[in-house]
């Protein structure tokens, strides 16, 4: 049983949008210094990928109020 919660958790967390970019986030986070990106990239990349999350996070609003209207 807990095994099948967790293979179920990981599925819900890698079919989001929004956690794959903040899990890429971090990994550019973690890992700008061994390859090889100054301080500045790195930050850049990092502004990139928080403005798609918040994208994200608008359109998944959008789609629950589509959604709301629709059943109406």
């Amino acid at each position: 049983m807990k095994k099948w919660i967790i293979t179920q958790t990981l599925k819900n967390i890698l079919g989001s949008k929004k956690a794959i970019y903040t899990i890429i986030g971090i990994l550019v986070t973690l890992l700008s210094d061994h390859l090889g990106m100054d301080a500045e990239t790195a930050k850049s990349l990092v502004y990139s990928i928080t403005a798609l999350v918040l994208g994200q996070s608008v359109a998944d609003i959008n789609k629950g109020a589509c959604k709301n209207v629709n059943n109406k």
